[in-house]
């Protein structure tokens, strides 16, 4: 049966175990192996058999009530919850925090199973991992650069109705599809970008906000932390800048934004290729290296806002009179095809084709072929829709 949200809440637990539990199993382990050492010793000296058994019984009984004990003592457990309102999330008696689920962001599995336990010891700390393990990565409006990270079990009954639920309420990406029917908008079935809509603001690329360096962390999960928040930021700046490549309206509204003949576009790539050639998939043993890298992704971030900003500004100021006029008369048929259909819009679809190839060809603008995709799929999409 499909899950859905209701008024029932749903709670997933996580269980591990702490070093106390550790130490007891290792201890019983130990008395164990001295149990069976001890008749193996003592057998060979020849020593009484009541003697031989008694000394074995004991060890071994100690090796059972230690091994007893590490099970009586509680398991903490981390918790998942998620009601018609609210996700709870943290270390289970120990610290629970709670979000409206109307601000979640975002919600996504990691691909790779934790190498260590993470348990929250404060407010500040977002991390609930258990050695193992794969995790839920959870992002809220009220800081959406901060990662909560939760350890689940794949194969809880619990734990996959908590992520259905979690899915259903997150946020819905744009959709920047031309043509697609099934996301249809009050401009037609053609999707517009939002960095195309008017009142549109670029990204804030956190240029007043002081983020500290990894050089100066007080622990290796501190550093990791940043270098984590790093790793998404630079990922944030990858996806704001194919967009001007890979959405047509964006490519013939703001060709300046990725023309590498203006100082801005060559500066930012120029940033972002030294931030590319630090990163590694995982935090670097060299915390020199790990603090450069931040500081890579600071810079590109600072040179991705100047270039995004200019590009925006001049829009097509740079191209010859001729290529704007032809811009013009593509973003113009692009109004037309949003509100017609069938075989018209399909007109309209390869009219914008036919010019996107010229200009590219020509060096005025610089799409990507997803961007020419998406004008052949819309049109055909179009074409079936008759």
């Amino acid at each position: 049966m499909a899950s859905r949200t209701g008024p029932v809440s749903v709670t997933c637990r996580t269980e591990y175990r702490r070093p106390v539990h550790h130490r007891l199993a290792t201890l019983a382990s130990a008395l164990a192996i001295t149990a069976m050492l001890e008749l193996v010793v003592l057998t060979i000296a020849d020593v009484d058999p009541k003697i031989t058994g008694a000394a074995v019984i004991a060890t071994l009984g100690l090796g059972l009530l230690v091994a007893a004990l590490g099970r009586v003592i509680d398991l903490p457990a981390v918790s998942l919850t998620v009601d018609d309102t609210a996700v709870h999330l943290g270390n289970a008696g120990v610290a629970i925090n709670s979000f409206p689920l109307d601000d979640l962001l975002s919600v996504k599995q990691s691909t790779e199973l934790s190498a260590d336990t993470s348990m929250s010891r404060s407010s500040r700390t977002d991390q609930f991992r258990i050695k193992g393990c794969r995790y839920l990565q959870l992002r809220f409006a009220n800081n959406p650069d901060q990662e909560w990270q939760v350890a689940v079990i794949e194969s809880d009954p619990a734990a996959a109705e908590v992520l259905a639920r979690l899915r259903v309420h997150r946020p819905s990406k744009r959709k920047v599809l031309i043509g697609n029917g099934s996301d249809v908008t009050a401009a037609g079935d053609l999707a517009v970008p939002a960095a195309a809509q008017p009142g549109y603001r670029p990204a804030d690329a956190g240029l007043g906000r002081t983020v500290p360096r990894i050089a100066n962390a007080g622990s290796k999960e501190a550093a990791q932390r940043l270098w984590q928040a790093a790793c998404r930021r630079h990922d944030a700046i990858l996806v704001d800048y194919a967009q001007y490549e890979l959405e047509p309206e964006l490519v013939l509204r703001y060709p300046a934004v990725t023309d590498v003949s203006v100082e801005s576009v060559a500066n930012f790539h120029t940033a972002l290729a030294r931030a590319q050639d630090l990163r590694t998939d995982e935090f670097p043993k060299n915390f020199d290296r790990a603090d450069e890298y931040q500081q890579s992704v600071v810079d590109a971030g600072k040179a991705w806002a100047e270039c995004e900003r200019y590009g925006r500004a001049i829009g097509s100021g740079l191209l010859g009179s001729g290529d704007q006029e032809e811009l013009s008369t593509a973003l113009s048929l692009l109004d037309n095809a949003r509100a017609s259909q069938g075989g018209e819009q399909a007109d309209y679809l390869d009219q914008i084709h036919r010019i996107v190839t010229g200009l590219a060809a020509r060096g005025s603008v610089h799409p990507q072929q997803q961007a020419f995709d998406e004008i052949e799929a819309g049109r055909r999409r179009a074409l079936e829709a008759e």
